[in-house]
C-alpha cells in the first residue's frame, strides 16, 4: 500500500509519520510539507491513500484532494485536521475519512480499516519473534539469519527486556556472566551489536534496535511476539506455552519462572 501524508507543519507531519509507521509498517510511506512536491509525487507514484492537512499555503487540502482524485480517481482521501468546517467539502469529493488532529495510531487504524475504496491490505507486522522452545525470528515468514551467535543472543536477551534498555556492562554480564568486562570485551561487543543490525539491515529492518543515553532496545511495537501476546491474555499464545522458553539461554529461566507463575493466577 503506497500512502501520501502532506501537512505544512512539521511536526503535525512527524506525528502522522510516527502513527503510520506504527499501524502500517509494511507500506510504502511518502512524507510531503508543500504541495508541489505532493504532486509530483502522486504523479510518479500510484498513490492508495492520501492523509491531507487542509490549511495549507498555494493550495490547500480540499484543492489538493481533487487534483490528486484527477490523477488516480481511486484514491482514498483522509483529511486530517484542526477544523471541521470543510466536512461538506470532503462529502462532495467522496473522502474516504476525517480525522481531528492531534493525530492517534488508533485513529489512522480506523480509516485504514475502513476505505472507501478497499485495497489488499495486511496489518499484520512483519517481524514475528517466536521464544517458547527456542528463539526463533522471522520477516516476511522467512528466517532472519545471524552471522554471529552472540549477535542473536544479544537480541534475544532485548526482546526478553521487553522494551526496557540494556547497558553494554549489562549485555557483557549477559554474555561472560562474571568475566572482568575489559576493553577486548568492549571492542567484541561493539562488533556483536553492529553484526546484529548489519543482520537485520539486510532483510531491510532497520528500527527493531533502538538506542537512548542507557543503552539499546528493542522496538516492541513492530514486532508479533508470542512472549508478548502471552503477558496481554491472548489465548492461543497462553497455550503454546509448555515450559519450555528460550531454551539455549540460561538467564532466560527466571522468565520461565515467571510465567508458570501467571499461568497459575490464571488457573492453567
Amino acid at each position: 500500500m503506497n500512502i501520501l501524508a502532506v501537512d505544512d507543519e512539521f511536526y503535525a507531519l512527524e506525528l502522522m509519520k510516527r502513527s503510520l509507521e506504527e499501524v502500517a509498517g509494511g507500506s510504502v510511506i511518502y512524507l510531503c510539507r508543500d504541495v508541489r512536491g505532493a504532486l509530483q509525487t502522486a504523479t510518479e507514484n500510484k498513490i492508495d491513500v492520501a492523509f491531507l492537512d487542509i490549511h495549507m499555503p498555494e493550495m490547500n487540502g480540499v484543492e489538493l484532494a481533487r487534483e490528486l482524485k484527477r490523477l488516480n480517481p481511486k484514491v482514498n482521501i483522509v483529511f486530517a485536521t484542526g477544523f471541521s468546517e470543510y466536512m461538506k467539502e470532503g462529502i462532495d469529493l467522496r473522502m474516504s475519512g476525517y480525522i481531528m488532529k492531534p493525530v492517534t495510531p488508533e485513529a489512522v487504524r480506523v480509516e485504514l480499516e475502513n476505505l472507501r475504496n478497499p485495497i489488499e491490505w495486511n496489518p499484520e507486522k512483519r517481524i514475528k519473534i517466536l521464544t517458547f522452545g527456542n528463539f526463533d525470528v522471522f520477516v516476511d515468514g522467512n528466517p532472519v539469519k545471524f552471522e554471529r551467535k552472540q549477535a542473536r543472543e544479544i537480541l534475544a536477551y532485548l526482546v526478553d527486556k521487553r522494551g526496557t534498555s540494556a547497558t553494554y556492562p549489562e549485555l557483557a554480564a549477559m554474555l561472560w556472566e562474571d568475566e572482568e568486562y575489559d576493553r577486548t570485551k568492549q571492542k567484541n561487543l561493539q562488533v556483536y551489536v553492529a553484526s546484529l543490525v548489519k543482520s537485520l539491515h539486510a532483510v531491510d529492518v532497520k528500527d527493531l534496535i533502538l538506542k537512548n543515553r542507557q543503552g539499546i532496545l528493542v522496538n516492541t511495537r513492530i514486532v508479533d511476539c508470542d512472549y508478548y501476546r502471552f503477558l496481554e491474555g491472548d489465548t492461543r499464545a497462553i497455550n503454546s506455552f509448555t515450559g519450555q522458553y528460550m531454551s539455549s539461554y540460561s538467564w532466560a529461566e527466571f522468565t520461565v519462572g515467571y510465567l508458570e507463575n501467571q499461568l497459575q493466577k490464571i488457573g492453567k
